[in-house]
């Protein structure tokens, strides 16, 4: 079983609950910013697209780690 840790900084997240204030959706992928919780969104050329505070229980980290098993 593969433990869940928190968001750390450049970690790729998913938005799990898209708070009405803020303008992501459900699903919208980006990357944690160094203020806090601040997800950055970007276009696909690169520049960003949004950037939103949410709060960690919102967010999903889905970068994959290898973990030592044994």
């Amino acid at each position: 079983m593969i433990a869940k840790r928190g968001p750390r900084l450049l970690d790729v997240v998913a938005v799990l609950n898209a708070p009405s204030d803020q303008a992501v959706e459900v699903g919208d992928v980006g990357t944690l910013s160094p203020d806090g919780i601040g997800v950055e969104f970007l276009s696909r050329d690169g520049r960003t697209r949004k950037v939103a505070t949410l709060p960690v229980a919102d967010v999903l980290v889905v970068n994959r780690e290898r973990t030592p098993v044994g």
